[in-house]
C-alpha cells in the first residue's frame, strides 16, 4: 500500500465528496464551502484554521468554483492554489469537480501548487494586449502551461500579475 503524503495546510474544497476524495489520497484537513453558499461563519472558520498551517484553495474548475476562488483570494490573498483541468475529469462523470477528477490529476495539482501575490504590477494592460491572447485557445494553452484554471482576459491579466510574471516571461512561455 502506498504511503499517504501529509499536507500541512488546510485545504478548502466545495463539498463532502471532495473532502472524501482528498482524504483517500492524502493525510489532510479540509473545510467545505458547501458550494456557493459560502457564509461568514465558514470564512471565519477558514481564517481561524489556516492561521497556524496556511491555506490551499482546491475548487472545482467550473463557474461556481471560480467564483468561490475569486472571493476567497480577495479575503486570503496569500493562499496557495491547486487547479485541475476540466479535461482531468473522469469521462463517465456528469459533474465537473474535484471529486470526479482522476487520482493522478489530483496528485499533479498538489505537485504544481501556485501562490498568487496580490500586490504585483509585473505586466501592464498594454503589454498584456501585445501578447495577443485574444483567442480562447491561446488563453487555455497559457493557463495549462502555468497550471492554473482557464479564465477570461481580465482575470488572466490579474493572475499573471499575481504570479509576478513579466511580459518577457509570458512571451517565452507562449512561444
Amino acid at each position: 500500500m502506498q504511503h499517504k503524503k501529509n499536507i500541512k495546510e488546510i485545504v478548502v474544497v466545495e463539498g463532502k465528496t471532495d473532502s472524501a476524495k482528498l482524504k483517500k489520497l492524502f493525510n489532510v484537513n479540509t473545510i467545505e464551502t458547501n458550494g456557493l453558499s459560502l457564509n461568514k461563519k465558514t470564512i471565519h472558520d477558514i481564517k481561524k484554521l489556516s492561521q497556524k498551517n496556511g491555506l490551499i484553495l482546491f475548487l472545482d474548475p467550473d463557474g461556481p468554483g471560480e467564483k468561490i476562488r475569486k472571493k476567497l483570494i480577495d479575503i486570503f490573498p496569500n493562499s496557495k492554489n491547486c487547479f485541475i483541468n476540466k479535461n482531468d475529469i473522469l469521462s463517465n462523470s456528469k459533474k465537473i469537480g474535484v471529486a470526479e477528477a482522476s487520482d493522478e490529476s489530483i496528485y499533479k495539482a498538489f505537485d504544481n501548487i501556485v501562490t498568487f501575490n496580490a500586490i504585483n504590477n509585473s505586466i501592464s494592460w498594454e503589454e498584456y494586449l501585445n501578447l495577443e491572447l485574444d483567442s480562447k485557445n491561446k488563453r487555455i494553452s497559457l493557463c495549462n502551461k502555468l497550471n492554473i484554471s482557464y479564465c477570461n482576459n481580465k482575470q488572466l491579466f490579474k493572475r499573471l500579475n499575481m504570479l509576478n510574471m513579466s511580459y518577457y516571461d509570458i512571451k517565452n512561455i507562449i512561444k
